[in-house]
């Protein structure tokens, strides 16, 4: 079992893969990007994950990619989560993601301290004030990879470093502010604080927090499609076989879905329906041991407590 349980959530992610020098930056979820300046993939730095080998560069002179008004970007008063990696390269003060339509408050923002080795979030509801303003407790080194986070949930404002909550703030009620304008990664709306590094794995999420206090971040990059049960059927000679797979929760013995196996490699691979709700960790995988139509059961797996990914 692997995915995502918070995949229709999810309005952005960014792996930032791909050859060196290519200008092909991809959203698992369908936005299409401006590309400013020379920005571009990298394999000269890439955070240690599994798989990972390249990432996103920011020169720091006019580099930027810039997604166009959306309601993606609107979080209201509503729970969200950003998180990406990033490596600042600078001593200056540079903005890593930012919403907004006009300088001065924006709606939130991320982003780099580079004077004092801090990370920085800020944003507003009323376009005159901030809702919110801190900065990382700890202090970071440039030119390392970091996990960074900005979450709300409820009234609470969190910034996360590498898994662990540097900064909250608590009573900030009422919506954001709907700017209406676009959402620019790598520096702010008017091109002044220019990010100068790389970044990586960029995901943001709307109307859910996937977590509120410190703990450890998976060593691997984000998964592209929502909760699925995979696997492979063989006969009972041991040899992979085509069988009917069907897929049950266990808690509540409802249907999940059917497939027939690839009757080279005995693969299947049945997805979850979005229910908007947390996904089950316990399924019942049942092979029918005639291909098609199904005539008796050959054998049934039961796949307990599986987190995913």
């Amino acid at each position: 079992m692997a995915g995502d349980q918070y995949w229709y959530n999810k309005v952005l992610g960014l792996h930032c893969d791909g050859t060196n020098g290519s200008t092909t930056i991809t959203d698992v979820k369908g936005h299409t990007e401006t590309r400013n300046g020379n920005t571009q993939i990298s394999t000269a730095q890439y955070p240690s994950l599994t798989g990972k080998s390249s990432s996103l560069y920011f020169d720091g002179t006019g580099d930027s990619i810039t997604y166009a008004n959306s309601s993606d970007w609107e979080f209201g008063s509503g729970a969200f989560h950003i998180r990406l990696y990033c490596r600042p390269a600078s001593a200056t003060f540079d903005q890593i993601i930012h919403r907004g339509a006009s300088a001065g408050y924006t709606a939130w923002s991320l982003g780099w301290q580079g004077a004092t080795g801090k990370f920085y979030t800020d944003g507003s509801t009323n376009g005159s004030s901030y809702a919110w303003s801190l900065s990382s407790a700890s202090t970071y080194s440039a030119d390392t990879w970091h996990l960074v986070e900005l979450v709300r949930s409820g009234t609470t404002i969190y910034l996360f470093v590498d898994g662990t909550v540097e900064a909250t703030q608590t009573g900030v009620s009422g919506s954001l502010m709907s700017e209406y304008g676009t959402m620019k990664i790598g520096t702010d709306i008017s091109a002044v604080y220019e990010y100068t590094g790389y970044m990586s794995e960029i995901e943001i999420f709307k109307g859910v927090a996937l977590h509120t206090s410190s703990y450890t971040p998976s060593g691997a990059p984000f998964l592209d499609e929502y909760v699925s049960v995979s696997g492979t059927t063989k006969d009972s000679g041991g040899s992979f076989a085509s069988r009917l797979v069907r897929v049950y929760r266990q808690d509540t013995g409802a249907f999940v879905g059917e497939q027939l196996s690839n009757g080279t490699t005995g693969a299947y691979k049945i997805e979850a329906a979005n229910t908007g709700a947390t996904v089950t960790k316990h399924f019942a995988v049942m092979h029918v041991d005639d291909a098609n139509p199904p005539t008796t059961t050959d054998n049934a797996l039961i796949y307990d407590d599986i987190t995913p990914a």
